[in-house]
């Protein structure tokens, strides 16, 4: 009934990527290029004790040596190897190991200390997304599209560091503005941006980490992207493809991090002082809807919970629900109305949303099968771009027990930027999806079995006749996301196009009614799961 998660030793665009560095010409000769069995040796650390490898390092180091002197480079001078690296790589472009995310070498992706600065503009609020993956020259387009020629007069002030000390005053055109960060801004390697991978010679074979910075996890970066969460829109609703007026939580999840009197609030737990983060009730994670409602808990307190549910939180979303709240999305609301009764302490809690992460486990792989034939259009429907045609205010925010709430009001946007937040949100589902399974942890569960095989071949087909416009609209989509790399500005004119719930084809509503009932499958068989000692154990392990 259930499968494990399976590895591969790199992704496929990364293992492609690695063939095609090894047969050109600049890395010709590279000591110990394979292993006996064939496989490219990329990796080659300086801390092997034993083997016939155990000195490819030194060999590769003395690689290096030459091929700095071969472009002119003193292997005694500061930061010859790197620099070496940097200078004989093709494309100063490469794929993550991990996830396949193709980044720029260069230094083009901004730092905490860029946003920080971004973050004090005094025009720019917590609805412009702030994604620390996402190229500079694409950012400072995103601030003028958004923000308009103010932007101009403060990229000065935004840029200027030790090694970039004269920012010149460009005027208000986009494209000069743009040639010189690329040109000159970003060679002098400013301390406003990092690059997409570390140069690391000789212990890789190209010379650059192969974890890009999208999936390199270390303390001081992992501190900062908890952080990071704080100050962009939630894109785990996106990720996770919840449902939910993502635009209205976003609002108040800002509202907490910048309000005075909302930072002076305690802690749910023990009364710890502020100030405080959004916690949401029902995890994102496991498939909750991401609503305007959170409970107060101080970082400490988020970080420990992590994805799990007590049995206050059962409690209080039961309580939502009769109040005619929709609390559970649609992929895990059947194994949610199962069980969510069967909750009767903190253990029983646990056990629920262990249950439900395998749950959602087998929602992203159904969801992700989906994508390899390309029916993007059908699964945009599930992100919810319609909140982006409006823009929310709140008033009357109500603290009570720690659990804070508004009135919300709303008023019709439609706007260049209304499209550039679909055309971003798409971004972020459709390339967590495509690597959802790779990164997913080891642990997961996948619910699968012929009745789930079977619905899912007969949505394949009910897609497959679709209207023609609406095949033509699917055609571009898929092209665009099946490119190297996405064009914002074609994605922001196709997101226009996009059918409402009034106007999609009936064959969207039955796939989505197959969709549904998959999704039932799979909770009757987690529900059987209910005593298993998979999900009963009395550990506290992490939930991914």
């Amino acid at each position: 009934m259930g499968k494990k998660a399976e590895y591969g030793q790199g992704h496929p665009i990364f293992l492609e990527y690695a063939e095609q560095i090894i047969q050109h010409k600049e890395y010709q000769g590279m000591p110990d290029l394979r292993y006996p069995d064939g496989r490219i040796q990329w990796e080659a650390p300086s801390n092997r004790k034993s083997g016939i490898f155990k000195d490819t390092n030194i060999k590769r180091r003395k690689w290096w040596e030459q091929k700095a002197i071969s472009i002119g480079i003193d292997p005694s001078s500061n930061q010859w190897i790197s620099k070496t690296a940097k200078l004989i790589h093709p494309t100063m472009r490469k794929p993550c190991k991990k996830c396949g995310r193709i980044m720029d070498l260069r230094y083009s992706y901004p730092t905490k200390n860029l946003i920080k600065r971004i973050r004090k503009l005094p025009y720019v609020d917590e609805s412009f997304e702030i994604d620390s993956l996402e190229h500079i020259l694409k950012l400072i387009k995103r601030l003028v599209l958004q923000y308009g020629d103010k932007v101009y007069d403060d990229l000065p002030k935004l840029l200027t560091c030790k090694a970039v000390k004269n920012i010149p005053r460009l005027g208000n055109d986009l494209d000069t503005w743009l040639n010189w960060i690329d040109s000159v801004y970003i060679p002098s390697e400013p301390s406003m941006l990092s690059p997409g991978a570390m140069a690391n010679p000789p212990d890789r074979l190209d010379g650059f980490h192969s974890l890009n910075e999208c999936c390199r996890s270390h303390a001081d970066r992992g501190r900062w992207e908890k952080n990071l969460r704080s100050y962009t829109t939630d894109r785990r609703a996106f990720e996770y493809w919840v449902d939910g007026d993502w635009v209205a939580a976003d609002k108040l999840m800002g509202l907490i991090r910048t309000n005075e009197q909302i930072k002076k609030e305690t802690c749910l737990n023990d009364n710890h002082p502020g100030p405080c983060s959004a916690d949401h009730i029902g995890p994102i994670s496991l498939g909750f809807v991401h609503r305007p409602e959170f409970q107060l808990l101080c970082n400490s307190c988020n970080s420990a919970k992590n994805n799990r549910m007590t049995f206050s939180d059962v409690q209080h979303l039961i309580n939502a629900e009769n109040n005619g709240e929709e609390v559970a999305s649609w992929y895990c609301k059947h194994i949610w109305d199962l069980r969510k009764h069967d909750v009767k302490n903190n253990e029983n809690a646990l056990r629920l949303s262990k249950i439900l992460r395998d749950n959602r486990h087998t929602a992203m792989f159904i969801l992700s099968e989906l994508l390899k034939d390309n029916h993007y259009l059908f699964l945009s429907t599930f992100l919810g771009l319609q909140y982006a045609e409006r823009s929310v205010s709140f008033s009357n925010i109500k603290i009570e027990n720690h659990i804070i709430t508004g009135q919300i009001s709303e008023q019709p946007r439609d706007t260049k930027y209304t499209e550039e937040q679909k055309a971003r949100r798409m971004r972020i589902g459709f390339e967590a999806l495509k690597s959802y399974i790779e990164k997913e942890n080891r642990n997961a569960l996948l619910v699968i079995n012929d009745k789930i095989i079977d619905k899912i071949n007969e949505i394949k087909n009910i897609l497959q006749d679709i209207p023609d416009e609406y095949k033509l609209l699917n055609e571009k989509i898929s092209e665009q996301f099946n490119s190297e790399e996405v064009s914002d500005e074609l994605l922001r004119d196709l997101v226009t196009h996009l059918p409402t719930k009034e106007s999609e084809p009936a064959n969207f509503k039955l796939a989505r009614k197959y969709l549904q009932e998959i999704m039932e499958i799979v909770g009757d068989e987690l529900s059987k799961m209910w005593e298993d000692e998979r999900y009963v154990r009395q550990t506290f392990a992490d939930l991914d």
